[in-house]
């Protein structure tokens, strides 16, 4: 079901800088139970929207740690389920897995007996009210954080926008950061996505590459954008949620960064503006390339297929809109040529599940709880 929404105006976007905070957002509190908890800022959108290239940018921020994609709520812990107490060997089981991600990334970070001697003395350090699976994931991530000499922890697993409501209120100093591209550049990327390690990120396996190659349809890409971008839009009103449209962002960098700087509460660096480039779907780039650039909005038009631009832009009308991606097909253009996606699609759904039931099962619990 699409949301009734209004229309995002240029006043949505403060030229200021000035916020409207609550009083929960402008003091957190003190004492071990608030310390513990610290600030996190979670960068979340629809995959391939430029989270990571969000979260390069805070991480280029001499106050801020960028994490990799620990993907710890839907994944190692569920946190609607709400199971009560947790064993403190659950508990240290959690911290370690999420050591070792960061440590090894997602596919290789299977914790190590090391890991597990961290974790243990991580769980140890907590105060009583803490000793919670939300509690170990915001001391994991702080001391990572502190280890690096850095105050605050981005983290940047997409599909958090899922759990926003919860991690608001679970962590009283969090910020969220959603960012929304434009769908067709979001499906061009994702249907290229499989040749990312063919352009040189050689530390993606190639199990990896297979896998997003067999996920990809326009119509299954196209829900996954409209349900992040619906559960973003549900909190748009929200003091410590801020939604930043990607083709904005990368035509006028300086200006969109000083602004998120305000918004998690640190002060701009130019520092933030010479990140590598490197993680295009379309193109190679090596870390010599640095900053960011624009053209990446208009490449969808030249790759992505006309049917599959069909097919997005009538699911995704009301929320293009919205957000001013302006449709190239008329509504009532024929659909012919999106007959072979829609035969196609029962048997697309049925690969993923086979391929990887287990990752199909997080993501469709993810959405399909987003509004609990």
């Amino acid at each position: 079901m699409v949301v009734a929404v209004k229309k995002i105006q240029p006043a949505d976007f403060p030229t200021d800088g000035s916020l409207s905070r609550s009083k929960t957002a402008e003091s957190c509190g003190e004492g071990p139970e608030t310390d513990q908890l610290g600030r996190i800022i979670f960068v979340t959108g629809a995959s391939r929207s430029g989270t990571t290239m969000l979260a390069r940018l805070l991480g280029a921020h001499s106050r801020i740690l960028a994490l990799k994609e620990l993907h710890f709520f839907g994944d190692i812990w569920e946190p609607r389920d709400n199971p009560g107490t947790i064993a403190e060997s659950e508990l240290i089981e959690m911290a370690a897995v999420l050591f070792g991600r960061q440590q090894r990334r997602l596919w290789e970070g299977k914790p190590t007996d090391a890991d597990r001697e961290r974790a243990r003395g991580l769980v140890g350090s907590l105060v009583s009210q803490n000793r919670t699976a939300a509690g170990v994931y915001a001391a994991a991530v702080r001391l990572l954080a502190a280890e690096a000499g850095k105050q605050i922890a981005c983290e940047q697993t997409p599909r958090n926008i899922f759990y926003a409501r919860q991690l608001l209120d679970f962590y009283p100093c969090a910020r969220i950061l959603h960012i929304v591209r434009d769908p067709r550049a979001v499906l061009a990327s994702q249907k290229n996505r499989w040749r990312l390690r063919k352009l040189g990120a050689q530390h993606l396996p190639w199990y990896e590459m297979l896998r997003n190659r067999v996920n990809y349809h326009p119509i299954t890409m196209t829900k996954l954008w409209k349900k992040a971008t619906e559960e973003a839009v549900r909190l748009q009103n929200h003091d410590r949620v801020r939604i930043v449209r990607f083709e904005d962002l990368v035509a006028n960098p300086e200006y969109g960064i000083r602004n998120i700087c305000r918004f998690v509460g640190v002060d701009f660096e130019p520092s933030m503006l010479d990140v590598p480039r490197w993680g295009s779907s379309h193109s190679k780039a090596g870390d010599e390339e640095k900053g960011i650039s624009s053209k990446v909005n208009d490449e969808w038009r030249s790759t992505l297929p006309p049917a599959h631009r069909l097919i997005c832009e009538r699911m995704a009308a009301p929320l293009m809109e919205k957000f001013d991606y302006t449709p190239t097909y008329r509504m009532d253009h024929s659909g012919v040529r999106m007959i072979p996606s829609l035969l196609l699609y029962p048997v697309h759904a049925a690969s993923v599940v086979a391929f990887n039931p287990g990752r199909a099962w997080i993501q469709f619990r993810a959405i399909r709880r987003s509004r609990d």
